[in-house]
């Protein structure tokens, strides 16, 4: 028995540890449900649900599941209402709930919710567990089934889903933002982070800084989604003494804050040229895509380096790629 038990924990700590060190290799939009994959090797089951929302009522913008179709996530969020398992999970958030425990399974199977939602599916046992993240205001819910009436979950399976809900929903977005930075689209410095939103600016992924940051220059925001609208793609704006940048990446955008820098004094014109000029670019070579004087540029630049407090083209190559 001592055995046994020992196996399993190793397995566990095998899983937690795949769950982070694969992270750079599975990519972004498929890792949820790589991660179920490896789920089904510690927990058996016949089909999963994995699904994030902005709101306590688990209303999901960002769904992902196995052995499911694509209609399952509208008709779970169709019959919530008469879902007595999700009041279980909201009440228990970091508690898996037993259907079992919820329900008598004579009620349960004559029920409408097995009727129209479960049924069809052949969804028989359920192990749903419900996360909330309080850095980002993000919930989750997942929920694992069986096709097999018999094939109850037991108390030890339900332990273990506790367990590992916290790093699975941690490893999902710790392997997002990893991706993000390999590719260079987020400007990870030290006073700026970034959030993976939707159009309506509910968030999807979030790192803690930018919480931070919201929480301090927002000190009167309601709720968990931006305070501010969603710009354009591949613009900068300031708000409330920020930056704020929007980069699209697909449906959603990512939206970095971080704390202005002497880049940010500069107008329009002179952040042209001196990316055209950090780029190697000629002053010959700046002036015909501005069309005017190469004296016109030199002119340009130097006031540029009086304006942010720099004296040469190193100095200046140096303070751009800091803020990248």
């Amino acid at each position: 028995m001592t055995t046994q038990i020992t196996n399993a924990e190793k397995s566990t700590e095998a899983f937690i540890s795949t769950l982070y060190r694969e992270a750079a290799r599975i990519p972004p939009n498929e890792y949820r449900v790589w991660a179920l994959e490896q789920l089904s090797r510690v927990i058996n089951f016949d089909a999963a649900f994995w699904g994030s929302g902005n709101s306590a009522d688990i209303h999901f913008h960002y769904v992902c599941h196995v052995g499911l179709d694509e209609d399952y996530a509208c008709q779970l969020q169709q019959t919530l209402p008469i879902n007595p398992i999700k009041d279980a999970v909201i009440n228990n958030l970091g508690k898996p709930v037993n259907m079992q425990d919820v329900i008598a399974d004579n009620d349960f199977y004559q029920s409408q919710l097995y009727q129209q939602l479960f049924q069809p599916y052949g969804i028989e046992r359920i192990l749903a567990a419900g996360h909330f993240d309080q850095n980002n205001g993000l919930y989750s819910l997942l929920s694992l089934y069986r096709f097999d009436r018999a094939q109850i979950f037991t108390e030890h399976e339900r332990q273990l889903q506790e367990r590992l809900v916290f790093h699975l929903v941690n490893a999902a977005s710790h392997a997002f933002f990893l991706h993000l930075h390999a590719g260079n689209i987020l400007h990870h410095k030290a006073h700026a982070a970034s959030a993976i939103c939707d159009i309506n600016g509910c968030f999807h992924e979030v790192q803690p800084r930018f919480v931070t940051l919201l929480n301090e220059y927002f000190p009167n925001r309601t709720g968990v989604t931006l305070p501010f609208a969603i710009g354009k793609d591949n613009s900068t704006t300031h708000i409330n003494n920020l930056t704020v940048s929007f980069k699209a990446q697909g449906e959603l955008m990512i939206v970095t804050l971080r704390l202005p820098g002497p880049l940010d004094l500069l107008s329009q014109r002179e952040t042209q040229i001196v990316e055209w000029v950090c780029k190697g670019l000629t002053f010959k070579e700046v002036a015909r895509q501005l069309d005017v004087a190469p004296s016109t540029v030199s002119n340009h630049l130097y006031r540029i380096y009086d304006k942010i407090g720099i004296n040469s083209r190193c100095e200046l190559a140096q303070l751009v790629d800091s803020q990248r």
